[in-house]
């Protein structure tokens, strides 16, 4: 997943946060159909704490100190957004064995949560396209963009009745979500950015080499290189490994180098080996160890982000297609 949904995520967090309400008791319980085995509990990550709660039988039942703050919601690999404030009576009824079809909200807060749902579905479709939306012609692009707008506006007007604190944080998200949607269309298509096809691309030095030693990007020239920008803690960095190893696999026999840069903070080297190992993570695997002159240079504002150079050294996609998407097999199979 690109780096559009960290940032309209993170930033409903950051902007909760702001909120400095004292703090009231509201309760959050739910059922949970075809759970797991290995899913014994819900994780609530409020501002100011985590908290887990005890799934028995497949129904949990919890308090907790909040009021009218952005929280997160994880059972297994389920995450959604809430709304939780001091009246928060919120019910949750869910199958794992669909996840995102079956949830449904009751009791009182159900409002407010099922826009925020609504909403993410919304984006969520929005991110699964975006290979397709960053090859719209301008003016295509330009009407995507209104239709967008529009429609989550329409769901601002539907829901104009819930806690105005949502809307007018979801107003101030809209306006970064377009704003980085637009920069991430112009880098795809070299329009107005500072790196584009055939450039040089910036460099990296010296970074750590999980098989041993150190490897700087002028090592790999006479290869094509694939270049996954990444960290243990990101989410959607974490989907695209998967499907990472299997374009590796399939462009085995091509002369092409698949190389993963991490950019974990420095004291989370032994995370990094750990992911590694137990993911069995291929390709040519590196640590940055804080170093971020190369994420500078190409204005990494969020990840995953990938980038594809050619056998000298030159930018063939300064915004390379993810590998889940289907429009990178074709731009691999493209190169000679």
């Amino acid at each position: 997943m690109n780096h559009l949904k960290r940032i309209f995520i993170a930033s409903v967090t950051l902007l909760a946060m702001a909120c400095n309400n004292t703090p009231k008791q509201s309760s959050i319980s739910g059922e949970i159909k075809n759970l797991p085995k290995e899913v014994t509990e819900v994780v609530l990550r409020t501002p100011s704490q985590i908290k887990k709660i005890k799934i028995e039988n497949g129904v949990f039942r919890d308090t907790i100190n909040v009021d009218a703050k952005f929280c997160f919601i994880q059972i297994g690999q389920f995450q959604k957004t809430l709304f939780l404030d001091k009246e928060t009576q919120l019910e949750i009824s869910i199958d794992a064995n669909d996840y995102d079809n079956s949830l449904v909200y009751s009791g009182h807060g159900k409002r407010a949560n099922n826009y925020l749902n609504k909403r993410e579905i919304y984006t969520q479709e929005i991110f699964e396209k975006i290979d397709s939306i960053n090859s719209l012609e301008p003016d295509g692009f330009k009407d995507f963009k209104l239709n967008m707008v529009g429609n989550i506006e329409a769901l601002f007007k539907e829901y104009a009745d819930i806690n105005p604190y949502i809307i007018k944080t979801e107003k101030e998200n809209l306006e970064f979500f377009v704003k980085n949607l637009e920069q991430q269309y112009n880098a795809m298509n070299g329009i107005g950015g500072e790196f584009k096809k055939g450039d040089v691309s910036p460099e990296f030095n010296n970074y750590e080499n999980y098989k041993g030693g150190k490897t700087s990007l002028k090592d790999l020239r006479g290869n094509y290189v694939y270049i996954d920008v990444w960290a243990t803690w990101c989410g959607p960095c974490k989907v695209e490994i998967p499907y990472l190893k299997k374009l590796e696999e399939k462009f085995h026999k091509k002369n092409i180098k698949f190389v993963s840069i991490s950019v974990d903070s420095k004291n989370a080297k032994e995370t990094w080996k750990k992911m590694i190992q137990e993911k069995e993570m291929g390709g040519i695997q590196l640590f940055a160890n804080g170093d971020q002159e190369f994420t500078t240079a190409y204005n990494v504002t969020g990840i995953p982000r990938f980038i594809l150079l050619d056998t000298e050294g030159k930018i063939i996609s300064a915004n390379a297609p993810r590998p889940s998407s289907d429009q990178i097999n074709d731009l691999l199979n493209s190169l000679p």
